[in-house]
């Protein structure tokens, strides 16, 4: 197993005393073992403790010292959080798992849990009262985190510190580092594969200010990169003009910018014969302009009639001339008979599945979706979820290697 940089938050619990076996074991495995405390946590076992076991001074002020000489004390929020190969939350107390799930940044443990990177494993050991792990809103946050790919190790049932008997005891340390040591021994799934992702508006100009354009964000194309990415998989990343803000972050995702559809059926075709799956979720235009000017068209009185020429199909034209065995998924956003549409352009197209999808999508962090595959008889029903839940269903869908056969 490779050295690791790993992040271990403490929060306020009578169990943070079985971390300092945890941190202490992973540092011995050749790690680089980084602490963040909550203020609470303090309260339980030293951050000079803490710092004793990993080897590196622990973070537990939201305050930083602007005269450090290390960007870890610079910007406590961000080192080595930014850098971390894995989290680990321990104890995960009710207080803190409530802030993770709702996306807080209101002490240092949170803060940095917001600045992970998305290829991060997490992972949450929770720890607290049997009454509190029943209580239905900690139930609620505790779906929230596994939903959002948090994995949840505990708790386990016996007595627990507060007299009382029943499930809210934390896991053994022994157990939480096997689970992390299978965990980063583990190949991810699409470890060694390329993905190609076409994604994003295309833009078809009719002069150098005026185009023929659509209102898709890229944000389910972004989603799927960074998932994709997080699984191991090597990105390329076509897309039309969005944000930046709306461009995947990730190492290993290879990003391709275009305006047109045809100059998007170019670059995706220069990645296609290498890629192991290709997903078709950008918004292509129909048909362009039969010609454009490179000057500023002026505004005259008189009606204007454009002659547009339909844009090739990029989805049945790529899967004409990809390898057999490239798993092609695409979508369908559809105003009517959704069902329809999506059955024909998946025959017509040659997918492998298809997503379909609505309006109330478009430039939104969530909408209305379902999903066929090819020689099912009816669609599954996803009802209304967020892209990041959709990123990880698509996802599942594709074919992953088999280690018995290579």
């Amino acid at each position: 197993m490779s050295e690791k940089t790993i992040l271990v938050g403490i929060s306020g619990g009578v169990a943070a005393y079985k971390a300092l076996d945890v941190v202490s074991a992973l540092r011995k495995q050749g790690h680089r073992v980084h602490v963040v405390m909550t203020d609470a946590a303090t309260q339980f076992v030293t951050p000079t403790t803490f710092a004793a076991v990993s080897g590196h001074p622990v973070a537990h002020s939201m305050w930083p010292d602007p005269s450090a000489p290390t960007l870890e004390g610079q910007y406590p929020h961000l080192y080595p959080a930014t850098e971390a190969d894995l989290f680990l939350l321990l104890p995960a107390t009710a207080n803190t798992i409530s802030k993770l799930a709702h996306g807080e940044g209101s002490d240092l443990l949170s803060t940095c849990a917001l600045s992970l990177p998305p290829h991060c494993h997490k992972i949450f050991c929770p720890s607290m009262n049997v009454e509190m792990w029943n209580n239905v809103f900690v139930q609620e946050n505790v779906h929230r985190l596994e939903h959002e790919g948090w994995l949840r190790l505990g708790p386990e049932s016996g007595h627990l510190a507060c007299g009382m008997t029943g499930a809210g005891r934390l896991k053994e340390p022994a157990e939480i580092l096997a689970e992390i040591q299978g965990l980063l021994d583990r190949p991810l799934p699409l470890s060694g594969q390329q993905v190609l992702i076409l994604s994003g508006p295309t833009r078809e100009h009719l002069d150098p200010i005026r185009f023929i354009g659509n209102p898709s964000s890229g944000l389910m194309g972004k989603a799927l990169a960074e998932h994709a990415a997080h699984l191991g998989a090597m990105v390329q990343f076509v897309t039309g003009p969005v944000p930046d803000d709306h461009l995947p972050e990730h190492p290993s995702c290879s990003i391709h910018r275009v305006l047109g559809a045809l100059e998007m059926l170019d670059t995706a075709r220069a990645h296609l014969a290498a890629s192991k799956a290709v997903l078709y979720v950008a918004a292509v235009a129909d048909y362009r302009p039969t010609s454009t000017s490179d000057q500023k068209l002026p505004k005259s009185e008189t009606s204007l009639t454009l002659e547009l020429i339909p844009n090739p199909d990029l989805s049945a034209t790529l899967n004409a001339e990809k390898p057999d065995n490239t798993f092609a998924i695409g979508f369908a956003l559809q105003t009517h008979d959704g069902e329809g549409h999506a059955r024909k352009k998946l025959e017509k197209k040659g997918l492998d599945g298809i997503v379909l999808n609505y309006p109330d999508s478009l430039g939104a962090a969530e909408g209305t979706f379902s999903y066929l595959a090819k020689g099912e008889a009816s669609f599954i029903e996803w009802g209304a979820i967020g892209k990041r839940e959709v990123a990880r269903r698509i996802l599942a869908q594709l074919p992953t290697p088999d280690p018995a056969h290579g």
